[in-house]
């Protein structure tokens, strides 16, 4: 059987190359006919690695990815992919959302070790910082070592997140499938629904087209906020919006309201979004895959409420 594990991350410059080649490292004497690639949901075709991750690794593992070369998922790489293992629980949701028939074949790191933990993205930070975050990735890959293996084999493990202070303590909290904040009652964070159960959003492409573009730049956004100027950023949202505010699926839907509801939203963000609030656009955004119902409203009404808080 061929195997072919993909790592995929934002631009494919740093987090899923570094993690592709400690990957490449660990199974190299087991599995050395296994292919270890990876890929970007953000569009950097042919940018190379960022300097900081190829002397990360250099420095700290001895490896060489100068002549990586980042590319854009697309459904050939998703078809081909035996696994495909996203670098944080935000990349998950982009490609499960984007490619549903490979939500039951995409898991992230943090899953895969079994802990509550996304590595965050070390652009502009110094070396230092990016040598911390290659060996995190490094010891969540020899976690979830035994895992990965279950999985490429179909025998598919609990990917639940184990809980121990080492987690309790790492940096960005897990979020489940469903993203739901976690509660601070210490008890363990509930399993992830599983994606199988979710059907294919039932809306027309000329609406998910606006919404993907959406979810692009509230992606873009987390993965590198220096880039993006939120002015400019706000008004391709609300572009956006008014597009799909006129696309119901059905005649009784409520998309109107809810786009104006989330345009009235945009229209209070002055200054740039927190991560806690960018979080929140993107779970409101990505509601519009499918039909708008009064539950949505409701869910958006209560996080319009929670947004000065973020």
């Amino acid at each position: 059987m061929t195997v072919i594990i993909l790592l995929v991350g934002g631009a494919d410059t740093s987090r899923a190359p570094m993690a592709a080649a400690l990957l490449r490292r660990r199974l190299a004497e087991r599995y050395p006919d296994w292919t270890i690639e990876s890929a970007g949901v953000l569009g950097h075709d042919g940018d190379p690695a960022e300097p900081e991750a190829r002397d990360a690794l250099t420095a700290a593992y001895h490896l060489d990815i100068g002549d990586h070369t980042a590319r854009s998922i697309n459904a050939e790489l998703v078809a081909a992919a035996t696994l495909l293992v996203a670098v944080d629980t935000g990349t998950a949701r982009v490609l499960r959302l984007h490619y549903p028939d490979a939500a039951e074949r995409t898991v992230t790191l943090g899953e895969l070790a079994g802990r509550r933990r996304d590595i965050p993205d070390p652009f502009r930070m110094q070396l230092g910082a990016w040598i911390s975050y290659a060996r995190e990735i490094d010891q969540l890959l020899h976690a979830g070592l035994g895992r990965l293996v279950q999985l490429v084999s179909g025998d598919l493990p609990d990917l639940q997140p184990d809980e121990d202070e080492e987690d309790a303590n790492a940096g960005v909290a897990y979020r489940a499938e469903l993203e739901e904040p976690l509660v601070a009652t210490g008890q363990p964070a509930p399993a992830p629904v599983p994606p199988s159960v979710v059907p294919p959003p039932p809306v027309p492409v000329e609406r998910r087209a606006p919404v993907e573009r959406c979810a692009r730049l509230l992606t873009l956004m987390r993965e590198m906020p220096t880039l993006v100027e939120w002015p400019n950023a706000r008004r391709q949202l609300e572009t956006e919006l008014k597009d799909v505010g006129v696309r119901p699926t059905r005649p009784d839907e409520l998309v109107q309201p809810y786009t104006v509801m989330l345009l009235t939203l945009l229209g209070m963000s002055s200054v740039v979004p927190t991560p806690g609030q960018l979080d929140l656009l993107q779970q409101a955004f990505e509601r519009l895959y499918a039909p708008i119902d009064q539950q949505a409203i409701a869910a958006l009404s209560a996080e319009m409420t929670q947004w000065a808080t973020l």
